[in-house]
């Protein structure tokens, strides 16, 4: 784990300082990536690496190669690509045993996330993608309602199951924590996905 796993965090903080160096309020609201087809992934790893997991909890502490591990499995057999992608549609319907293990996964990253913060004396709220999850379909029906909305066709297919994009967890962001805050402008910081997932 080092600073580049938190870039937009390290962006933003850096604007935020020069905003309110010229006398700016901030609002610090950091979007974490602690929902979606990663977790899956990892769940789905978790459970094979280490099928007892729930009772003898494993040694995650090296994230990278733990994710390293679960990524190559996941890019190389068609079989766990469609088990993880399985488990993030369970994951998102608050199935227990996978939310379990997302916790788990989730208090480690927060371990290390805590202490660059600390060296960088970096002040943060976090609002984890998974924070928005109960409030895509309310959003999504509204902004349907408004006409402000469109199915995309290629969000999904027989081979892919249907889950919570990254796109609507990000609208649900603005919508939902941004939104009645506009006072009087936004900015956010982002990172480009990978399309594949």
């Amino acid at each position: 784990m080092h600073v580049g796993h938190l870039r937009s965090t390290i962006i933003g903080e850096s604007i935020c300082r020069m905003l309110e160096y010229m006398g700016h309020d901030v609002v610090r609201a950091n979007h974490v990536g602690d929902w979606g087809t990663q977790f899956g992934m990892l769940i789905a790893y978790m459970r094979e690496a280490f099928p007892d997991y729930e009772t003898n909890l494993p040694d995650i502490k090296d994230l990278d190669g733990y994710y390293k591990a679960a990524r190559g499995r996941f890019d190389s057999d068609p079989v766990f690509k469609k088990l993880s992608q399985e488990t993030v549609v369970k994951l998102q319907a608050y199935d227990e045993t996978c939310i379990r293990a997302w916790n788990m996964i989730c208090e480690v990253s927060r371990e290390y996330f805590k202490i660059i913060y600390k060296r960088l004396h970096i002040n943060v709220d976090e609002y984890g993608e998974s924070f928005y999850n109960k409030m895509i379909p309310p959003m999504v029906e509204e902004l349907t309602a408004k006409g402000l909305i469109q199915e995309d066709s290629t969000t999904t297919s027989p081979s892919k199951p249907k889950a919570v994009s990254m796109a609507s967890g990000k609208a649900s962001a603005v919508f939902t924590l941004v939104t009645p805050k506009l006072d009087p402008w936004v900015l956010g910081f982002t990172k480009t996905g990978n399309p594949s997932d």
